[in-house]
């Protein structure tokens, strides 16, 4: 695998890993490499149901970093959490109908 893929592939883990922490159940996301660094945008659905979208500037070290240290990943949330708050914790998954329903 390509250094960028593990990259990638990490702040992926990462970002998945925060955005459950802070309670965001449904969302759609990517994480980028742009030439100033690493952009995550994320389209997450509010309390009211409509869906809006955030964009966060991240440095691709402290992301992948938050995998190993409690402390930097609780830095991100800590930064994160003002721009994600209409997200967070208002959503569960969808009832699965049983069998017949």
């Amino acid at each position: 695998m390509s250094p960028l893929a593990q990259d990638i592939r990490s702040a992926r883990e990462a970002v998945e890993a925060i955005l459950d922490d802070l309670g965001v159940r449904t969302f759609v996301y990517t994480i980028e490499q742009k030439e100033a660094g690493w952009v995550l945008t994320l389209e997450c659905a509010s309390s009211d149901g409509a869906w809006q979208t955030v964009a966060l500037d991240v440095n691709a070290a402290e992301l992948t970093g938050s995998l190993r240290d409690a402390a930097v990943r609780q830095e991100l949330r800590a930064k994160w959490e003002p721009h994600l708050r209409a997200c967070a914790g208002r959503h569960k998954a969808p009832r699965k109908a049983p069998p017949g329903e």
